[in-house]
């Protein structure tokens, strides 16, 4: 039987709004995450956020990392191109919905600021204009997990806690293929892997978050697994913590009972090892930082943490890819360098 990719949900959901929302902290939202199969270039999340309060200049943020140690990236507001409900674009990036849950495009065409991911870990800010450019298709390999999707617990918490507001109303993940090129000041790279599309649509509060782990990875075979734990709150109080695993084409949900929370800041080479429960027994992968970026200022919780954005190598039983890797933490808890 073939696969149904657009997991029960309607087509109406890929589409892009086309007015200004009538709640200005309404945001319509395209992310893709790149993972190069070979492990010397990934983009840890690349984003478009068209807010209802600055409708007509929507957010952008871009991160790319080099195996070499250079990170570029952009974090900045430009106008929005001409509404259209297959795409959404500001200035430089755009996003296309080819075909609702199976094919989109990215593209590029402007400038990054280029620093490392060693002076991101210290706080630095800012960094050499340089240009960019770069075009990525990408093709659906595993059914959307829309966010409280996968348990009666997690649909709850999304509707009763503080992780609703920070998911940002409805949100789904999709696991896919890519293929590509970037060019980094004329230097260019084929891109052949595989990536995360994020599609959300809804109010985001990320105020109260105090800590999060965000994981996924597509494997050669089709084995894929996705994951977002909340970092533990007191004690008798619940936390988001939701996942699931493919296998054989069905998927299983999963809960998070080992993370690997952030405690420090390193560039590579930090465990990234997830064990989850699930039906059908403990799952362990082991994981490992590969290409990573850090900020300290730019994100919505920067007065209070500190995020990291990158990917990790990941081995699920002796199959190993790259997949995704998020996580943020309050500054009062990671440790000295």
């Amino acid at each position: 039987m073939a696969m149904d990719f657009s997991g029960g949900l309607d087509a109406e959901f890929e589409t892009f709004f086309t007015e200004r929302p009538a709640q200005p902290e309404m945001r319509d939202s395209a992310t893709l995450w790149i993972m190069d199969e070979g492990g010397t270039v990934a983009f840890p999340r690349v984003t478009i956020d068209a807010i209802g309060a600055n409708w007509g200049m929507p957010r952008v943020q871009l991160n790319l990392v080099l195996a070499d140690g250079r990170a570029l990236r952009v974090w900045d507001q430009f106008p929005a191109r001409a509404p259209n409900r297959s795409g959404i674009g500001a200035g430089p990036l755009g996003f296309e919905c080819v075909e609702p849950f199976r094919r989109w495009t990215m593209h590029f065409d402007g400038q990054a600021e280029q620093s490392t991911t060693v002076a991101q870990m210290a706080g630095g800010v800012g960094g050499t204009l340089v240009p960019l450019a770069f075009q990525i298709e990408a093709e659906m390999a595993a059914p959307p997990w829309l966010m409280g999707g996968m348990t009666p617990e997690a649909a709850k918490l999304m509707k009763t806690s503080t992780e609703g507001s920070l998911m940002g109303g409805l949100r789904y993940e999709q696991l896919c293929r890519v293929q590509g090129w970037v060019k980094v000041a004329g230097e260019e790279h084929r891109i052949s892997g595989t990536g995360m599309r994020v599609r959300r649509q809804g109010i985001r509060n990320m105020a109260a978050a105090t800590g999060h782990c965000q994981h996924s990875a597509l494997f050669p075979s089709g084995r894929a697994f996705g994951a977002i734990a909340m970092a533990p709150k007191a004690v008798g109080s619940a936390s988001f913590n939701e996942g699931f695993i493919l296998t054989d084409g069905v998927r299983t949900p999963v809960h998070v009972v080992q993370a690997p929370w952030m405690q420090r800041l390193r560039a590579s080479g930090e465990d990234a090892t997830l064990v989850f429960a699930s039906e059908l027994g403990t799952i362990r992968v082991e994981g490992e930082t590969l290409l990573t970026t850090f900020d300290h200022h730019l994100f919505e919780m920067a007065d209070t943490s500190v995020l990291e954005q990158g990917v990790a190598r990941y081995v699920w039983d002796g199959e190993e890819t790259i997949g995704l890797i998020e996580r943020c933490t309050l500054k009062q808890q990671l440790a000295p360098h």
